[in-house]
């Protein structure tokens, strides 16, 4: 069994949904830029060791990644659970994007 495409105000949700986090992702950098440069000032960057610092923004990249790993495991086991009680997925297990944002 197919899944029917979405209707154009489904894209149009994915749309504003996509935009709204795009806008909040920007708000956040600009929030955290200017609260360095209160703290530390706006020229602090250049006697920092930006390549130490990457690094071990990178280890902790990582585990956050490994967090959001779990968070996602359990939410799919979570999700696996719902869809049994209320199937709502084509054959290969996907969530329509259609019942989705219906709130099927």
């Amino acid at each position: 069994m197919q899944s029917e495409p979405p209707t154009s105000d489904a894209l149009s949700q994915i749309q504003q949904l996509l935009a709204a986090a795009d806008q909040e992702f920007r708000d956040q950098c600009q929030a955290r830029l200017e609260k360095g440069e209160a703290q530390y000032g706006s020229t602090a960057f250049l006697s920092v060791d930006t390549l130490d610092e990457a690094m071990a923004e990178v280890i902790d990249l990582c585990n956050y990644g490994r967090f959001t790993y779990i968070k996602l495991y359990m939410l799919r086991q979570a999700l696996a659970r719902i869809t049994a009680k209320h199937p709502a997925t084509d054959a290969q297990g996907f969530v329509s994007m259609k019942e989705f944002m219906q709130g099927g």
